[in-house]
């Protein structure tokens, strides 16, 4: 799989979303529509473009490519303006480098902040190898997709901080690592398997113009494999800059994964030290475009592992427009 680039591709969306998530509500529909055009760069065992490798020893090979990629959530308020029925890609995860396709509802609760819980029916899904270890032949590729439900309470008691509980399954379509091994090497290299995720951030207003947030998260995944679950501590801090047509975000992301069991491909116990950092920005109504939005972002992530196989790091630059109804 390619988490790295996925995450890149989807992080361009609105940079003040989080500063504007007190905004009422207007009863019936609503949404927002983004267009995104760009170019990626990423090194990765897992880029499906490179069937062939002779050596796991290594990272693999680069690979770049310009996309467009359409993106956008419709939802329906009620006539009280504090319920929503809402389908699409949230923008608040999008800014923060998450991509899914959920159906959700929320409430608001008065001074208490906001509680929304929602499923993620794993309708979109991301390449990678039936078997990524195979050498000096083509691998073939096969489908991974994540289907799971989230509980979120936003602002907990009218404060500034919110917690995030998901649960969900990782599923491959086809699950054939470590076909030249033996049945009980093979039972440990297993990606499919139960996802726990956990987060509380917290959201301050340093002033008018500014918005600092942090985070820190929990992530179990409990694979079939041995070898492949892991538990994985990270934390995210970041600042949104407001001026007076326009809004300019930073985030910085860190995360630790450490794996249980011994990986049989490599005969060593997998950890990971992820690392990113996202620049976006949003020009608000161009030209005088009432609703529209310009948006772009740069954007690096990094994730190096004691095992070069799982090294990888992926750059973007895009740009992209937004309308909101």
């Amino acid at each position: 799989m390619k988490p790295i680039k996925l995450c890149l591709v989807a992080s361009f969306v609105s940079t003040s979303v989080f500063a504007n998530q007190g905004l009422q509500w207007s009863p019936g529909f609503g949404g927002d529509i983004s267009i995104l055009t760009g170019y990626t760069s990423t090194t990765s065992q897992f880029n499906t473009d490179n069937n062939v490798t002779a050596d796991l020893n290594n990272n693999g090979e680069s690979q770049s490519e310009g996309f467009v990629s359409p993106l956008g959530t419709i939802s329906y308020t009620m006539a009280q303006a504090d319920k929503q029925i809402y389908f699409g890609t949230s923008r608040s995860d999008v800014a923060l480098g998450r991509f899914h396709v959920e159906l959700g509802y929320r409430q608001r609760i008065p001074d208490n902040g906001q509680i929304s819980i929602s499923y993620v029916p794993g309708l979109l899904s991301s390449d990678t190898w039936e078997d990524p270890f195979v050498t000096n032949s083509p691998r073939t590729e096969t489908d991974s997709t994540i289907k799971g439900v989230r509980l979120q309470y936003d602002r907990i008691l009218g404060s500034n901080f919110s917690i995030e509980l998901s649960g969900g399954k990782q599923e491959v379509d086809s699950e054939k690592s470590g076909q030249t091994l033996t049945s009980e090497q093979q039972a440990l290299l297993e990606r499919e398997g139960d996802i726990l995720f956990t987060q509380l951030s917290y959201l301050k207003p340093i002033n008018r113009e500014q918005v600092f947030r942090t985070a820190v998260n929990y992530t179990r995944i409990a694979a079939d494999g041995d070898a492949m679950a892991n538990n994985t501590y990270g934390a995210e801090i970041g600042i949104i800059q407001m001026l007076p047509s326009s809004s300019l975000a930073l985030t910085l992301s860190y995360d630790l994964a450490d794996f249980d069991e011994i990986n049989p491909v490599f005969n060593e116990r997998q950890k990971d030290n992820r690392w990113g950092v996202f620049l976006a920005y949003e020009y608000q109504e161009p030209f005088g475009w009432e609703n529209w939005g310009l948006v772009s972002l740069a954007g690096y992530n990094e994730s190096n592992s004691n095992i070069n196989f799982y090294d990888e790091d992926a750059l973007l630059i895009s740009a992209g427009i937004n309308y909101k109804f």
